[in-house]
């Protein structure tokens, strides 16, 4: 599914792009009664890559 992403856009520190499971697994975690604890947190479900960007001092 993303053999057409070019590789320097890959920038991922896990080097891959997520798998549609690896995404709608947590979309049912937060629509499940598991998630009852979680309010007004934000998740971020991208591999590591908002943690990777270097941030401006």
């Amino acid at each position: 599914m993303t053999k057409h992403i070019p590789d320097d856009l890959v920038t991922i520190p896990l080097g891959r792009p997520a798998t549609s499971i690896e995404v709608s697994t947590f979309v049912l975690f937060l629509a499940s009664d598991e998630s009852a604890y979680a309010t007004g947190a934000e998740f971020v479900v991208d591999g590591g890559l908002v943690a990777d960007v270097p941030h401006k001092t």
